[in-house]
């Protein structure tokens, strides 16, 4: 799927301090450097120092930004093979390769992961990794596997500050499942090991609201008395069809085009014979295995995954702005998988529990398929489109002009495809009202007085910020500039998208 959808911006956001700075509130300066501490309150720079080395040497195309996060995601599935492994569960070998193939094929993880905008690929990778050490810890309690799984955890909270949510998840299901063996395992050398990992792990943010207190939780910790409408979401993304219409374009969607490879030709066939399939029915039979508690309820391991996924998803339910989006959702995974694997190891009858393992596996296969196939069909969606690939194009050549981005889904995608050597401003703040300050005023004034001004937006059918162009239109008329469209750039379906505008008198 990398190649299909063209780079989001909040997949992008992670490079910006590559090439610009972020400001004093979010670095620090030490020998005579400012290093980037926090890209937001809650969003560290954990994905930015990975990526300093992978973009200098291959540069920024849509494969070396997306490759290394498929790679984090198949670590995270070969981590949690590991631990299945060791859960103690019955069946344990057929039990984790079928957790295993559940997480690797499962649609919401696999476009999560691939097309890292949460971002949330990272935080899978170090939540399931920093549980198998602590397995390990307790297997053979040795003090480097405490301080590797806390370290990891620490990463976590810094990579992104929703980790909270995992992190109180684990701590309930530690306390309220494995209770005896912490108590056996505590020390304070233990402690002391455990909690300077963490720190050490979490240090970047924990810095961060040393300097301004408790920013992270006082922005973005407010309680939500709408709960209701994230249901949907949570079973939209247990289905796995919560991402049509976002990433993959619609099937009624105007202008689709012949599939054009090899896989696009495979996928054809697979719909034509099999029909379409949108929702894989994992929720259902999550809530159908809840209903064999006889046959797992002596297995804490399951036990655990309950207790995390309520926690954890309990958080989302009541926080404002949590839990709307399957990139928030997926974060309680790969727990749900692990509860499905084990329940169904559970089940007493061999053919049956293979049969409900392979029927599983086929729905979640074909869901991805009918991904695939409105991607290569329909095209992406919304501000994935793939259009943004030969604006790149287009506005590399205009690297003497000076660039304004008019509307969201531009900026921070192009800065990194160019590698911040494009001159570019962002406009869309000015535009947002049809009565802008003073200052708003005289700023958009010196925009379009500058002869190397040239102007960025979406067609107006697809702004995310609705009007910006039609008020741009109207402060330009009313200075007495007329508005010149150099270029229209179309998605591979040839639907416009995107104009590059000019003003002159």
């Amino acid at each position: 799927m990398i190649p299909y959808a063209g780079i989001q911006d909040d997949e992008a956001l992670f490079a910006l301090p590559l090439w610009e700075s972020l400001g004093r509130y979010f670095e620090l300066r030490i020998f005579h450097r400012h290093l980037p501490l926090m890209l937001m309150s809650y969003l560290g720079t954990l994905k930015t120092a990975i990526y300093w080395p992978v973009l200098r040497v291959f540069g920024s195309g849509v494969w070396a930004v997306r490759l290394p996060m498929v790679l984090a995601g198949a670590v995270t599935v070969y981590f949690f093979y590991k631990l299945l492994r060791r859960s103690g569960v019955r069946r344990p070998v057929a039990a984790a390769l079928f957790g295993a193939f559940l997480l690797a094929t499962d649609p919401t993880f696999l476009l999560t992961n691939t097309f890292d905008w949460g971002p949330v690929a990272l935080e899978h990778l170090l939540l399931v990794t920093g549980c198998y050490v602590l397995v390990l810890f307790h297997d053979k309690p040795r003090p480097r596997y405490l301080a590797i799984g806390f370290v990891l955890f620490g990463l976590a909270l810094w990579n992104k500050a929703l980790f909270l949510w995992a992190l109180s998840g684990l701590t309930v299901g530690a306390a309220v499942v494995f209770g005896p063996e912490l108590r056996r395992a505590f020390s304070w050398r233990n402690f002391r090991i455990a909690a300077t990992a963490f720190l050490i792990g979490a240090s970047p943010i924990v810095f961060f609201n040393l300097r301004h207190p408790a920013t992270t939780v006082g922005e973005n910790l407010h309680l939500d008395p709408t709960i209701s409408r994230k249901w949907i979401q949570f079973e939209r993304s247990a289905n796995g069809d919560g991402l049509f219409g976002f990433i993959a374009e619609e099937d009624y969607a105007n202008l689709p085009k012949e599939p054009h490879s090899v896989l696009g030709h495979l996928n054809e066939w697979i719909h034509d014979r099999l029909g379409q399939h949108r929702r894989t029915g994992f929720a259902f039979v999550f809530l159908a295995l809840l209903l064999l508690a006889p046959l797992w309820w002596r297995s804490r391991a399951a036990w655990f995954s309950l207790v995390f996924i309520a926690v954890a998803g309990g958080m989302m339910m009541a926080i404002k702005d949590a839990g709307g989006s399957p990139h928030h959702i997926v974060l309680l995974w790969p727990f749900p998988q692990l509860f499905a694997a084990v329940a169904i190891a559970a089940i007493p009858w061999r053919w049956l529990a293979g049969l409900a393992a392979a029927g599983l596996l086929a729905m979640n296969l074909l869901v991805i398929n009918q991904y695939i196939f409105q991607l290569e069909r329909d095209g992406a969606a919304g501000n994935f489109t793939d259009a943004l690939f030969p604006l790149s194009k287009s506005l590399e050549a205009r690297r003497n002009d000076r660039i304004w981005v008019i509307d969201w889904g531009i900026y921070y995608s192009m800065d990194l495809a160019a590698q911040g050597q494009l001159h570019l401003g962002y406009a869309a703040d000015q535009l947002r009202t049809d009565t802008p300050s003073l200052v708003e005023q005289s700023q958009l004034a010196a925009m379009l007085a500058d002869p190397q001004s040239i102007f960025v937006g979406h067609v107006r059918e697809r702004e995310a910020f609705q009007g910006v162009d039609e008020r741009l239109d109207r402060f330009a008329d009313a200075g007495g500039y007329r508005k010149q469209i150099l270029q229209t750039v179309a998605d591979s379906n040839g639907r416009p998208v995107f104009e590059i505008l000019r003003f002159a008198h």
